[in-house]
């Protein structure tokens, strides 16, 4: 049990429900029913983005460059990504999909695996890497807000605006969390973050600030149709993430971020979900 457990987080088969999670967690305060087999389909498409992204960064940080040794060690990483990719397509067919949202998805996964390419001529664009904590957040932003309410970035409702800023900024506080432990390694591999970039005083101003924004958006959207409930469910999540920040300044093993962080996604869902039934 032990081992299965730790197979789904290490092939990022638990972060792929929680990209679900999110995305039904739009749909509850949207009022808006999402289909089965789009959030099947985001689903697949997180698994397979996920372990492609993984297999990508272990052969370019890797001393062999052997690409045999890389894909005799990784078979069950490529069987994922093919499950993965089989997955996507069936729901596909199932589905009428907007195209525009799901370009953006793409062009955003693109440029963020730029960094991490073998590719001496792309050095350069390490220099950046302090975006690539915005960028991520904002690609989970449009995966879970525009793809399941399958509508383009620019016609929007007012509701459906606010709750893309918040979900953005929910997940700057979750990249932040992430990016404070990852940045020792990425110092030693040239890459940048926010917690590379800023000082750790700055990183926790910074990260106050975005908890504030998420805050202060999650008041406004109570005007626009998210009840009381809703409202007191998504600020406990934001204070938890706060929490969870304190406590990520001490030094945390594997469960705690890949779990516990990343498991703040399904919890908030799930604290969404609890509150539908008291609504007021």
């Amino acid at each position: 049990m032990k081992r299965l457990f730790y197979f789904i987080l290490s092939h990022s088969i638990f972060i792929a429900l929680c990209a679900s999670a999110l995305s039904f967690q739009t749909g509850l305060l949207t009022g808006i029913s999402t289909n089965p087999y789009l959030l099947s389909f985001i689903f697949f498409g997180t698994l397979g983005g996920y372990n492609a992204y993984w297999l990508i960064s272990r052969f370019s940080f890797s001393s062999s460059k052997s690409l045999r040794l890389l894909i005799s060690s990784s078979r069950i990483s490529l069987f994922v990504i093919i499950l993965a990719l089989v997955g996507m397509l069936l729901c596909y067919l199932q589905l009428n999909l907007f195209f525009s949202s799901l370009t953006i998805v793409v062009i955003l996964f693109i440029f963020y695996l730029l960094p991490i390419l073998p590719f001496k001529n792309l050095d350069w664009i390490k220099r950046f890497g302090f975006l690539k904590t915005v960028l991520l957040a904002f690609t989970w932003t449009v995966i879970t807000t525009l793809i399941p309410l399958q509508v383009p970035i620019w016609k929007m409702e007012p509701l459906v605006t606010l709750l893309f800023i918040h979900r953005f900024l929910f997940m700057m506080l979750l990249c932040i969390i992430f990016d404070r432990r990852d940045a020792a390694i990425d110092k030693i591999r040239g890459l940048q973050s926010m917690a590379t970039f800023l000082n750790p005083l700055k990183l926790h101003f910074l990260f106050g600030f975005i908890f504030i924004g998420y805050l202060i958006v999650n008041y406004f959207m109570r005007f626009y149709g998210i009840g009381i409930a809703n409202f007191i469910s998504l600020s406990l999540i934001g204070l938890i993430t706060l929490i969870v920040y304190f406590f990520s300044l001490q030094k945390r093993g594997y469960l705690f971020y890949y779990f516990g962080v990343d498991g703040l996604m399904f919890f908030s869902a799930i604290l969404t979900w609890l509150s539908e039934f008291f609504k007021f």
